[in-house]
């Protein structure tokens, strides 16, 4: 199905493609530290990217209550963003990925929960949203997957399973490629941007701190490695 769009010149048309089965759009759920940098600046290459990101929380009022219009997006756009909190969760702000998944598809990347912690406090306090040391955000926060998604034990897979794609940091290059596959687009090398620096509080990661950390986070890791295990199958 096409639509005629006004041009600059009255006499000229241009075919807009709208989305369908075999045709769809894209939403990227961009969660933050999991190489959504790199893989945003592949997307450019291969779609027409919508920017949904709000810049500062003193935004987040309004952005709840102005989306994009889904109605006037096309088969080759692909929205994109972090969808983090209350009233911004991304099945909230697009329940056409649930209505109408076959016209409107998400996809994400996930890391292994421990990395997702310690880089996201980092990047935290990077840019001075962070005044804890790692320890005492790592003891004071559980399942931060589950709390973004959202989902909990009875339905996270479930919910992962309304993204039609989820590719995993760890094995970057490979998900791109994958990714590259389904929606026939033109493989594309990847380089890992936005690196966070560490400093010496990593030396509490211990094996038992580690194992510890994983009996702390089940559901998490449940979600990783449910994630992981359909990545594989591909």
């Amino acid at each position: 199905m096409t639509e005629n769009k006004s041009n600059h010149s009255s006499s000229e048309t241009v075919e807009v493609l709208l989305p369908s089965k075999e045709h769809p759009a894209y939403i990227f759920h961009h969660f933050i530290k999991c190489g959504g940098t790199s893989v945003t600046r592949i997307l450019h290459t291969w779609f027409n990217v919508v920017n949904d990101h709000f810049v500062s929380f003193d935004q987040l009022e309004d952005y709840k209550k102005n989306r994009i219009d889904v109605s006037r997006i096309r088969a080759n756009d692909c929205i994109a963003g972090h969808y983090a909190y209350d009233g911004t969760y991304l099945h909230q702000r697009y329940p056409e990925i649930i209505t109408q998944r076959d016209r409107l598809k998400a996809f994400t990347f996930l890391r292994d929960p421990l990395e997702f912690f310690v880089s996201f406090y980092y990047y935290s306090r990077e840019h001075g949203r962070m005044d804890k040391s790692l320890e005492e955000f790592i003891d004071e926060n559980k399942n931060l997957y589950a709390y973004y998604f959202p989902c909990e034990e009875s339905d996270y897979k479930e919910v992962l399973d309304r993204y039609f794609f989820i590719g995993i940091l760890e094995k970057l290059q490979e998900s791109m490629d994958k990714l590259a596959i389904i929606l026939k687009k033109p493989r594309i090398d990847i380089k890992l941007l936005n690196k966070t620096q560490r400093d010496d509080q990593v030396s509490i990661l211990t094996p038992e701190f580690v194992s510890k950390f994983k009996k702390d986070n089940e559901l998490d890791y449940a979600i990783y490695n449910y994630a992981l295990s359909s990545f594989n199958a591909i």
